[in-house]
């Protein structure tokens, strides 16, 4: 195949797709059925869940697909923007200094929309305020340091954990471009054995809840992004077709095997510019598949930004309308919904960015001075950061926090009930890593519906739910254990607090535990 490189309505019709996936995978996978997805971690039960659901459920087919694997339209953005840039960077070279700044002329105009959105969105819908923590995970967003804090990352709004990916990705594609300009393939080959060098011993020795956490970073992506980047420096060459082949292969076995599944987001985007080489030379018409996808292509990081924050109302109402077909129309209602919004937000996007574009920054030697020590300070901090997580990871957290409380007899989970406390735990001091322990015997009451969440909570310092996978949605006891690891590289303070482990009924579901035990280490 030879590979023809993308004009500006190539872009839009693949982020028109993208878009499309990443909006109703987020509504979707709110919905049951939904068999989750391996977006940051990996469970070979989510593609069974899927196959499962399929077969017993067929009339659900879109949203069970756009469930599971919606997400990957990140990818596709991941991919668009290593070529976009790396293709600007050809035409018009920048300093890293001019390159950063005009970056986030872009960037912080769409976050503070977002962040626009959320607060007025908050007053119609909840009648209250931002609260105190919510301000602070602002806070942590605006400075782009969120994904590097545990469950800060998907905090308040989930879409916005692509804001410090695509910060990091910033920051180091003028050193990519210039290094694989030199070295092409070699710079690409070292790059991704770097990164899933170190996921790989995060996942499968260290923590595998960091090893989630780095998914949402660039450490997570760059292999798609430097894919983007090669591929600019490849334009109108051929591409062998074993390259196709062998994508399919990984990207299915990914979704089977652990051992495979970091080579799936690579995978999925080598399948994606294969196929869209395909259908590249239709025309485009009015009215067209591709017209409408060039539409929503060009609103589409405005969209991104804001969709989120109206789920929950809509799948409430869905809640009630059931069935498929209400499903669907549900999900189309929700689109609706984030499209309007997006056309006011649109408006704020335009004017925010007019008023950073006033901003210049005359370069001259002190510039590239001051550039040059940013560097060096912000790459200290970045391995200073994956550094902290190695030591602490590496290090035995297996001093046992005392005063546990915990369920040793049975207790029930009825559809009524919202919550049910495992147990909880004082913090006498800050504490810097903790490792939660636990298992339960569990059995589905009501098998029909999906199990609640397990839930750890310090208030103002972490909120994570860890799911249940759906093997254990049956009539027959099972024991279920988990370990979660939070590791905190900034001062949070712990001290004073009291970290809960409980049941989230979020879904209504009816469900028996006994022999719970849930021990806290540091």
């Amino acid at each position: 195949m030879v590979f023809k490189s993308y004009t500006k309505q190539d872009t839009h019709i693949l982020k028109g797709f993208a878009i499309l996936c990443i909006v109703l995978h987020n509504y979707f996978h709110w919905l049951s059925p939904s068999p989750g997805e391996n977006e940051f971690d990996f469970s070979a039960l989510r593609v069974a869940t899927f196959f499962d659901q399929m077969a017993q459920e067929p009339g659900e087919f879109i949203n069970i697909l756009l469930s599971y694997f919606g997400h990957y339209g990140v990818q596709i953005f991941v991919f668009l923007s290593g070529f976009g840039l790396a293709l600007s960077m050809m035409n018009h070279q920048k300093t890293w200094e001019a390159f950063v700044m005009h970056r986030l002329k872009k960037l912080y105009p769409l976050l503070l929309t977002g962040v626009i959105v959320l607060f007025f969105s908050t007053i119609l819908m909840s009648e209250s305020w931002l609260s105190g923590y919510e301000w602070k995970e602002i806070g942590y967003k605006l400075l782009f340091i969120h994904t590097l804090m545990p469950d800060s990352g998907l905090s308040m709004n989930g879409p916005w954990w692509f804001f410090g990916l695509v910060f990091q990705l910033y920051l180091l594609f003028p050193l990519l471009f210039k290094w694989m300009k030199k070295s092409r393939w070699k710079a690409f080959a070292l790059i991704c054995l770097l990164c899933y060098g170190v996921l790989f011993l995060f996942k499968e020795f260290l923590s595998a809840s960091i090893a989630s956490m780095f998914m949402q970073n660039a450490i997570g992506h760059l292999p798609e992004f430097c894919f983007g980047i090669m591929l600019a420096f490849h334009r109108e060459k051929k591409i062998s077709i074993v390259w196709l082949l062998v994508a399919v292969a990984v990207f299915v076995a990914g979704n089977f095997f652990s051992a495979f599944y970091l080579f799936t987001f690579l995978s999925l985007t080598v399948i994606v510019v294969f196929a869209y080489q395909k259908v590249k030379s239709i025309p485009i018409r009015k009215g067209s598949l591709r017209r409408f996808l060039v539409y929503w292509g060009e609103i589409s990081m405005v969209l991104f930004a804001v969709h989120g924050f109206f789920r929950s109302p809509v799948i409430n109402v869905a809640k009630d309308m059931g069935g498929a077909w209400g499903h669907l129309l549900s999900g189309v209602i929700f689109l609706l919904i984030a499209w309007a919004v997006s056309i006011v937000a649109k408006k704020i996007y335009d004017f925010l960015c007019l008023q950073l574009d006033r901003i210049h920054i005359r370069e001259s030697r002190w510039t590239h001075r001051i550039g040059r020590a940013f560097q060096i300070v912000l790459g200290l901090f970045f391995v200073g950061i994956l550094g902290y997580f190695i030591v602490q990871s590496s290090g035995k957290l297996e001093k046992e926090l005392p005063d546990i409380v915990q369920y040793a007899e049975s207790a029930v989970i009825d559809p009524q009930s919202e919550y049910l406390l495992l147990t909880e735990a004082p913090f006498d001091k800050r504490y810097a890593a903790l490792r939660v322990k636990g298992s339960f015997d569990m059995c589905s009451l009501d098998t029909l519906s999906l199990l609640p969440h397990l839930v750890l909570d310090i208030p103002d310092v972490l909120w994570t739910a860890i799911d249940i996978p759906s093997e254990y949605n049956t009539s027959v006891s099972k024991c279920f254990d988990f370990t979660y690891d939070y590791m905190v590289p900034f001062a949070v303070n712990t001290k004073g607090k009291m970290m809960k482990v409980y049941f989230w009924n979020s879904n209504n579901g009816a469900l028996r535990i006994e022999n719970a035990q849930v021990k806290m280490f540091h």
